[in-house]
């Protein structure tokens, strides 16, 4: 019988050398700075926006034209489900000129709160506050005038309450109250609470609407902000009135909550000289008007002879025109209102924006589900689309500043 005998091998991993001749240096990376326009109009308030956004990373292009499109100065979201240093969906959602704050859930998944708002805000965060039963992003939000005057100063509060149990959230959203009003003469407190204050009949609402009247603050929203028609997200206030309150459903594709925006009256936030262009008035009446201003042009209705006549005949006509229109519809100075649209957006985005719009107001109007469900579609097509033409923009960045280097 044969024996088979062993035989010990000996094995090293590979040593990994490189090389280092060709090594990069920092030293010769530039920052490529995108387009940051700027503020060409005197505002007189702060648009303030709330939404539950149910994972900020995948929908941060669709948040960052949400900011653009409704004009907002501060957006405060629920529900990002971002994790501790992560912030590629942050600075994805943050058009050019705005700056974020955010707070994620310290242990397991979901929740997080987080704020967006405009540079031209002085904004710092007060981490004294936690609570085990409600996540909170509490900020200090102060506006100046170019000669650092205060016009506006508030505390600014984004609340994610979980459902569940809410016996503990009573008391400690009590102590909040409490401690916060002691310290402010203006607060604004917005969030998720996932309490049913449109229903009567409901234990916890009952009792967080006399908490609130307790403490004498008010809750400034009505209607429903979920899709299942209750109202979730509020916006409460002390010391501040918030005004022009709308409720804009979202499609199904980016969240079942609603966006919630109100306006903040304050004094001038800037004095940043506007810009005007010429340009002229067109009304319907223009063109009557326009037609028996005109003088009689039947000398000028002849064939010329001569290449010379026609150039007098045209240059005559051009001139009678233009003063004619010039008297019904004079040039004048128009201040420009400039909408700061994301550098990536291209004409097939826009295309594919009006047609979710279109099928928005059909759904709207009719409420048919065929059209809820082709707007969900379109809006899935569109913020994928809205995305590829982001990568493909950053991409030719990129590409045109590679061969840079620093000085």
């Amino acid at each position: 019988m044969s024996v088979i005998q062993s035989i010990e091998t000996v094995s090293i991993p590979r040593i990994v050398r490189f090389n280092n001749k060709n090594k990069g240096s920092r030293k010769n990376l530039i920052v490529i700075k995108p387009e940051i326009r700027k503020i060409t109009e005197q505002k007189q308030f702060l648009k303030l926006g709330l939404l539950n956004i149910r994972s900020l990373t995948p929908k941060a292009v669709i948040i960052n034209e949400m900011i653009t499109d409704n004009s907002l100065d501060v957006i405060c979201l629920t529900e990002t489900w971002l994790k501790p240093n992560d912030y590629f969906g942050l600075n994805e959602s943050c058009p050019p000129g705005y700056c974020y704050k955010n707070k994620c859930r310290p242990v397991g998944c979901g929740g997080g709160v987080a704020t967006i708002y405009r540079e031209i805000l002085n904004v710092t965060q007060k981490t004294n506050y936690r609570f085990n039963s409600f996540e909170i992003l509490v900020l200090t939000v102060t506006l100046s005038d170019i000669n650092k005057k205060s016009l506006l100063s508030l505390a600014l509060a984004t609340v994610y309450r979980p459902p569940g149990p809410y016996v503990d959230f009573l008391k400690e959203f009590a102590d909040f109250l409490s401690d916060l009003l002691v310290n402010v003469d203006k607060a604004l407190i917005v969030g998720d609470f996932n309490i049913h204050v449109d229903n009567t009949n409901d234990a916890l609402g009952a009792a967080f609407t006399d908490l609130l009247n307790s403490f004498g603050v008010k809750q400034n929203v009505t209607g429903p902000t979920h899709r299942l028609n209750h109202t979730l997200d509020l916006i409460i206030s002390h010391g501040i009135n918030p005004t022009d309150i709308e409720i804009l459903p979202q499609s199904d594709d980016i969240t079942d909550h609603y966006l919630v925006t109100c306006v903040l009256h304050t004094a001038d936030i800037c004095q940043i000289a506007p810009q005007y262009r010429l340009g002229r008035t067109i009304l319907p009446t223009t063109k009557d008007k326009f037609t028996n201003k005109l003088p009689d042009l039947s000398h000028l209705l002849i064939v010329p002879k001569h290449t010379n006549d026609l150039e007098k005949i045209t240059s005559s006509m051009c001139t009678t025109f233009t003063s004619t229109l010039d008297t019904v519809a004079p040039m004048r100075l128009k201040k420009v209102r400039e909408k700061n649209t994301v550098p990536w957006y291209n004409n097939i985005t826009h295309a594919i924006k009006r047609e979710t719009r279109d099928l928005e107001r059909k759904w709207r109007q009719t409420r048919l589900e065929v059209f809820r469900i082709a707007w969900k579609d379109s809006s899935s097509r569109y913020r994928k689309t809205l995305k590829a033409a982001r990568a493909e923009h950053l991409c030719k960045l990129i590409e045109n500043n590679q061969n840079k280097v620093l000085i």
